[in-house]
C-alpha cells in the first residue's frame, strides 16, 4: 500500500486530533459519572457549582474560603471562613468532601440559596499548594446537599 504525503498529512493530523478530543472528553466523562452516582445514593444534587478555589490561611487556625465559578451559567462567588483549617497540609483529594455549609448561591437551586455544599471534585492537574499558606485549584466541581 503506498501513501501519498496528503494522504499521510491528513492521517497524522486525524490522529492528533482524536488525541486532543480524547484529553478533555476522558476527564468531563468521569466527571459526569461522579456526579450521576453521587444524585444517585441521594446525598448530594446539582445543579452543580464549578469553577475555582483560593484558599489562604489567615491566622493560626483559620482560612479563608475563596470560590468563583458559576452554576447554571451565571456567577456564584463565594467566600467562607474555614475553623480550624492547615492549609499548609491540605491535598486535592483533602479538599473533596469539605462541607460548606450555608454557602448555595441564590438563584441556583433555589431563589434564596443559603443551601450547603460539598466539594465533590478537585481536578488534580489543576491543584497547586505554595506551602506558605496559599492553596489554588484551578478547576473544582461543588454540589448541593439534600435532606
Amino acid at each position: 500500500m503506498r501513501f501519498e504525503p496528503d494522504e499521510m498529512c491528513r492521517k497524522t493530523r486525524e490522529a492528533e486530533e482524536a488525541g486532543r478530543l480524547s484529553r478533555v472528553i476522558q476527564p468531563a466523562l468521569a466527571v459526569l459519572l461522579l456526579l450521576f452516582s453521587l444524585a444517585a445514593e441521594g446525598r448530594l444534587s446539582g445543579p452543580a457549582l464549578v469553577g475555582s478555589v483560593t484558599i489562604v490561611q489567615v491566622s493560626a487556625t483559620d482560612a479563608t474560603f475563596v470560590f468563583a465559578g458559576q452554576c447554571k451559567g451565571n456567577a456564584a462567588n463565594f467566600s467562607m471562613t474555614l475553623s480550624p483549617f492547615d492549609v499548609n497540609s491540605t491535598t486535592a483529594a483533602s479538599l473533596e468532601g469539605l462541607s460548606l455549609p450555608g454557602q448555595g448561591p441564590a438563584g441556583c437551586l433555589s431563589q434564596q440559596g443559603g443551601e450547603n455544599l460539598t466539594v465533590v471534585t478537585v481536578v488534580t492537574s489543576q491543584f497547586v499548594n505554595t506551602g506558605a499558606g496559599l492553596v489554588n485549584a484551578g478547576q473544582v466541581v461543588i454540589l448541593f446537599v439534600v435532606p
